[in-house]
């Protein structure tokens, strides 16, 4: 974990650097709101439940946002998509009517397809892997280039947890039983050529309406992590989970670069800093919500089954290579697979 805490602070300060000369020294109109004691208000829109691991960290993270900026930064919370899923949020951030949102790194492909990278299917061998990638060179190319071509500046990366596929009644064993499934996906490019690539049917649908896709069958099933399964309760109409370990699921903690820029240097530096600090607060506590969302999909009625993943792995290996070939993204690959 310490080592963890290092590539932070290393990151934080390039985040800083990259700040240098950004904000103008005064609060924005356009951004955020003036609460009564004085502090510029963030509001911040998420699809995610109030009690969702990342939501927890941005919690701690409005909470040393606070003592670092002496009380001139706050953030107010929207969760549960009552402003809208992540296509929605991701909107509303570009157009100024949020500040602040947790998102899958995939949603930001729909705005530039080079971000796309982190959520190819078999990027990444291990956790650590991914981890180490995101919280190194590889992540803060990944921001500044999210930040340059879309106005969405992310402030840190949290590595999740790999995504595995729940289905109704069915069990995947071989590459074969992919064949004619309808698979609930996010709005997530690659998540969508990993399934392609697999033989599944992969079907876009919002958050908050993939349980009853599932539900009434419009899907056989959905993808996702334990976490996110567990919350939104997804073994109640589904009951097998497949350990295809596809994709690795990362969040991106994001503001809007306009308002990020409206900033003081001191207050950029108060959220870069929050940002790191409350990062490593939420590895600290994950490794447990994680065991306890497998506990409530087993109490649910789940079971997990093991497989060889070494002809997923081939079949989508060509949409893999295809992407970072058509995307000129050869050294940022070649730099996480030095990771592994």
């Amino acid at each position: 974990m310490k080592k963890l805490f290092a590539l932070l602070l290393t990151l934080v300060m390039a985040l800083s650097l990259a700040a240098c000369g950004g904000g103008n020294g005064g609060a924005s109109s356009s951004g955020g709101s003036s609460s009564d004691g004085g502090a510029k208000v963030l509001r911040l829109s998420t699809h995610l439940s109030s009690d969702h691991s990342t939501m927890q960290m941005a919690a701690k993270f409005k909470e040393i946002l606070k003592e670092k900026s002496g009380g001139s930064l706050d953030v107010e919370f929207y969760t549960d998509g009552q402003l809208g899923g992540q296509t929605e949020n991701c909107e509303s951030l570009k157009a100024g009517t949020v500040d602040m949102t947790i998102i899958d790194t995939g949603t930001l492909a729909n705005y530039n397809p080079k971000a796309g990278i982190l959520d190819m299917p078999y990027l990444f061998a291990s956790k650590d892997q991914a981890i180490a990638a995101v919280s190194g060179d590889v992540g803060q190319e990944f921001m500044s280039m999210v930040t340059e071509s879309t106005g969405i500046r992310p402030i840190s990366i949290q590595t999740i947890a790999f995504r595995n596929t729940l289905l109704k009644d069915k069990t995947i064993d071989s590459l074969a039983d992919f064949q004619g499934v309808k698979v609930r996906i996010p709005e997530n490019p690659s998540i969508e050529a990993c399934f392609s690539a697999l033989g599944a049917t992969p079907v876009a649908i919002p958050s908050g309406e993939a349980y009853t896709s599932v539900q009434t069958g419009v899907t056989d099933g959905l993808e996702g992590n334990c976490e996110y399964i567990a919350q939104q309760k997804f073994y109640e109409v589904a009951n097998v989970c497949s350990l295809t370990e596809h994709v690795m699921t990362f969040t991106a903690f994001c503001i809007s670069d306009s308002v990020y820029q409206s900033l003081s240097a001191e207050q950029q530096t108060a959220i870069n800093e929050a940002a790191v600090e409350s990062m490593e607060f939420f590895y600290d506590l994950y490794e447990e919500i994680d065991a306890n969302a497998i506990k409530a999909m087993e109490d649910g009625g789940v079971t997990f089954h093991e497989l060889d993943k070494a002809p997923l792995m081939d079949a989508c290996a060509p949409a893999l290579e295809k992407f970072v070939s058509d995307n000129g993204l050869e050294d940022m690959y070649a730099a996480i697979q030095a990771l592994a």
